[in-house]
This record gives structure tokens, sequence and C-alpha cells, in this order.
């Protein structure tokens, strides 16, 4: 078996030109004119001849982060960041008992202090987020994010992104856009989580300040944060900022909020094509429903008034209805479709093989994947796009044939290495021969699966992350025809890896091989996740001699 035998075009970007026309780089967005808004934008830009072409260099977009990268309510996220500080230190500050805001937030009322206004958040600010170097509130902000849960769904914050918010952000960016987050909330709080979130740089983060000095520290120099106003990022503030920062108007800007009319305005009065979105929060069950436009309550940040909504229909601002607009609105939400992998995993001698190669290819490409509990070594019978909502049925249809078959007795043999190419490295691997049962075994299963199949489906189906939300599109044309082009006479059995350069890859198909034999150990339904890796895992069967 050749190294590209192993439905190379799967992954292979310059073997499959049909499958960007399979898929959808918006999968979370309802078809229709918002989402063809966005589609016409972008291919007006970056459509090489066109009269609205722009260089890359130039394409700048600019995004709002409270309330149009992730929710707002009932409070911005800083706020519970700046509840938490003010009861962590309140033994320090005994006159914070009687003292307000502070003693508001120490009894949990949020809504007190927010409805007291800029002010009142100011002072909370200085009194939490200062007096101390940049670098210890860094680590502040770290630790707490990395444990922080919204109060009414119970998800970290950082679950808490818009799913299209973020297929918007990927797309943009292979379409050569800049990102950068302009937010009302603090520059030093969202530049430590905003690239692994986001995808964002720190440096393409634009956010109010606080005024900062110089200092030696024990010979160390630092940054020291002063309890004083350096910028207050919102509404008229944001062209100012982004003038400074970034030295060019945006092509495209995304808000949602009154604090994010001055930015669109700013972005609408350069020359050529420009781009203006709002995002309306009108979808109570799935979120929350808040104006006050169309007669929704009135929040205490974050308003979307009649005369911001009048005037984005003036402008030809594109407006987002998060109920009609949206598939989905939160990555932890289950979609209509899921794409699944039906495998087995293998015994004790396969994984100690299958990790050590793993250790070894990271070794030279750091950037791969380690073996663990999101990337299990496992071998593939079946991928498939299914119905969500049909997903105990498959359990019950494929736990059938696995009862019916002596999967623990099978007896497999390992004889070679493989890798997939794509581009300059390969998704690499360890072959097993397919054998006339392996191959039965697999033929009932698509049997059984066929009848809650669908053709195809979209990133949201998968397992992804927050910092890579989109799918690629040549994993989902694989798993699309997966039946067609990888089952039967071309099935070939294997675990993979892991990822290295080719070049890398290459001499290690050329080593000597010192085949063995291995058995299933267990028997599996995955989430498929990306690189087709088994990333979450869904039901498992016990297998029985």
């Amino acid at each position: 078996m050749t190294k590209g035998s192993l439905t190379e075009g799967a992954l292979d970007p310059l073997s499959s030109a049909n499958a960007s026309l399979a898929t959808d780089p918006l999968p979370s967005w309802n078809d229709g004119p918002a989402k063809q808004s966005i589609f016409s934008f972008v291919e007006k830009v970056t459509t090489e001849g066109s009269p609205s072409f722009v260089p890359v260099p130039e394409r700048i977009a600019t995004f709002d982060n409270d309330g149009t990268l992730w929710c707002e309510q009932p409070a911005p996220v800083q706020a519970y960041f700046a509840l938490d500080r003010v009861k962590a230190l309140a033994s320090q500050h005994p006159d914070w008992q009687t003292q307000e805001p502070f003693a508001s937030l120490l009894k949990g009322d949020l809504g007190a202090v927010l409805a007291g206004g800029d002010h009142e958040l100011l002072e909370i600010v200085m009194a939490t987020h200062t007096g101390m170097s940049t670098e210890e509130f860094g680590r502040i902000v770290e630790d707490w994010i990395a444990t922080a849960r919204h109060p009414d769904s119970g998800k970290l914050f950082t679950e808490m992104t818009y799913a299209p918010m973020l297929e918007l952000l990927a797309y943009l960016r292979a379409n050569g856009f800049r990102n950068y987050i302009v937010t009302g909330g603090g520059i030093e709080f969202v530049r430590q989580w905003g690239e692994r979130v986001y995808g964002v740089t720190p440096e393409q983060v634009i956010g109010s300040s606080i005024k900062t000095r110089f200092e030696l520290r024990d010979g160390k120099p630092v940054l020291m944060r002063l309890p004083h106003l350096n910028f207050n990022n919102d509404k008229a503030g944001k062209p100012v900022t982004i003038h400074q920062h970034i030295g060019r108007a945006p092509l495209a800007a995304f808000g949602n909020s009154v604090g994010d009319q001055q930015m669109l305005e700013y972005t609408q009065g350069g020359s050529g094509v420009r781009f203006g979105l709002l995002v309306l929060h009108d979808d109570a069950g799935r979120e929350y429903a808040y104006g006050p436009v169309l007669g929704m309550a009135t929040p205490p940040m974050g308003a979307f008034t009649p005369t911001l909504y009048e005037q984005a229909k003036r402008s030809g601002w594109t407006v987002v209805s998060m109920k009609n607009d949206w598939k989905q609105v939160f990555p932890f939400e289950p979609g209509p479709v899921t794409a699944i992998n039906i495998l087995l995993e293998p015994d004790a001698t396969m994984l100690q093989r299958a990790k050590a190669n793993n250790a070894r290819l990271l070794k030279v490409f750091p950037g791969g994947f380690a073996l663990d509990a999101r990337h299990r070594p496992h071998i593939t019978l079946l991928q498939r796009f299914v119905r969500t909502a049909d997903l105990d049925k498959i359990y019950a249809a494929a736990g059938e044939v696995l009862a019916g078959a002596d999967v623990a007795g099978l007896r497999m043999e390992a004889f070679r290495y493989y890798y997939i190419p794509s581009g300059s490295v390969g998704l690499a691997g360890i072959v097993a021969r397919p054998s006339p049962e392996l191959r039965e075994l697999q033929r009932a299963l698509i049997d059984a699966v066929a009848p809650f199949a669908v053709a195809t489906g979209g990133s949201a189906a998968f397992a992804t992350t927050p910092d890579d939300p989109v799918i690629a599109p040549l994993l989902i044309d694989y798993v699309s025809t997966f039946v067609q082009k990888s089952a039967g006479e071309q099935f070939n059995p294997h675990v993979t890896t892991g990822i290295a350069p080719r070049e890398y890859l290459d001499p290690m198909l050329a080593e000597p091989f010192e085949s063995f034999t291995f058995s299933p150990a267990g028997a599996a339904v995955y989430q498929l996740g990306q690189f087709g890796t088994a990333a979450r895992r869904l039901h498992g069967f016990g297998l029985t001699r």
C-alpha cells in the first residue's frame, strides 16, 4: 500500500477541487439576506479584477466583544470578574461592607452596581484592577477565566461565545482579513484569553485602559497599573483608538449596541465598499431578548435602541436577528446533524506502538496533536453524518451488529506506516491488513446506520474548540463520501498517530517495519473532531466472545 492510498484526496487540497463546493464556511447561519450580505461583501473585496478589490494589507475588520462575540447578559463578564475581585480583597477593606458600590457587590447585587453607571463601575475597577504589575494582573485574569462560569447556563464564560461569530472570524481570516477586537472592556483583561478563544492576538485587541508606569522592581523592569483611567473605549472613543492602534479605517465593523454606533459610522465613512453589521438579541429561548428596539426590555448595558435600528436601515448595515438568522447560538448546543465515527478501540499492544510513534512525530512537529482524551487511537469502521435526534437508534442498531459478531476475537496484523499528504505535511499512522471478517463487520454497520444518515453537515456537526471552530472543508467532504470511497474494497484499517513534515515522513515509511498482531479491546461511537479525530465519546459497547 502506498502512502497516498488512504483517500489522500480527503486531506490534500490540491486533489479535491470540488470539496469547497460541498461545504459552507458559515454553517451556523441560516440562509437568507444577512448571510448573503457577508458573502457578497467578501467576494467583492477579495476578487482580483473587481472594481471593489481591496489589497490584503487593507482588509481590516473590527469586532466589539460583549454582546457581539460572546454573551453580555445578565451582566458583562468583566463585571463578574470585578465582583470576585471585591470578594477576594474584602478582608483587606472592612469599610467595603457599608461603602457603596462595594457593599452591593458583596451582597451579590450586580444589578444595583450596573444601574449606577460608568462612575460606579470605574470606582470598582480602580480598586480591584490596579496596584499591581501588568504581569500580575494577567495571571489573576488567566486563573479566573479558566474556571469562572456563567450564572444562568453554568458554562464557562469562554464557552458562551457565539458559534456564528466564531465562524465569521475564521471566514474573514481565511480571506486575508486582520480581525481586531475593539471593546469597551479592559484591554488587558481581553488580551489574556482573546487569542485562545477568538484567534485574535494580543496586539489586535483594543480596549479601555488605565494608566501604567514603568518601574524597576529589584532591578527588574515592570509596568505598574495605576488607579487612574487612561481611556474609556466606548462609543465615540472607538474610532479614536482604531486610528491610534491600527492607522487605517476598518473595511468592516461588527457590533450590537449604541456603544458601537460610531465605530460603524467611521467604517462607513471610508471610500469604496464597506460593511457594517449589528447583532440583534431577540432570542429569549436560546440566549436573551433585549432592546429596547421592537418593544424588548431595556438592558442595564448593551442597548439596541429604535434610533439605532432606523439608522442601520438607512445606512445599509446588516441587522442579524439571533432568532431568525442563526441556526445555532453557542458551540455547546447540539446541532441537528452529528458527524460520527463507529470505531474499534485497540488493545494495549497497538496503544503502545501508536503512542510511541506519536511521541516521535511530536518531536519533529510540535504543532501536531498528542494522543490523549481528545485524540484517541482507534480503527475507524464507519464515518457518517447522521441526524442527532436518531443517535439512540443508531446506538441500538450498531449494538445489534456488534453483538452478533465475534469482534473481540478478531486478530489484526499491523504491517506498515502510512501518511496522507496535505501540502508540506502529512497525517501519519499505522496500517492493518483488512480481513474478510472486518470488511463484513463494516458492511453490516453501514446497512444498520443507513436509515439515519444524511448527505453532509457543517462545522456544527463536529466537536470543535473555541480557538478552532471551523472544520476543514476537505474533512467534511471525506466524511460525506466515506461509504463510497473508503469502505468495502477501498477499506484500509489504520490507527492515526500524528502529523509531521513530509520530508520526515518519507524516510520513516522507508524504514523496516516490524509487524505485530493486536485485537479490539472495545467498540464505541465518537463524535468527530478536527483532523478526523475521535474527539468526543458518545456511546460505548461491551465486547464478548
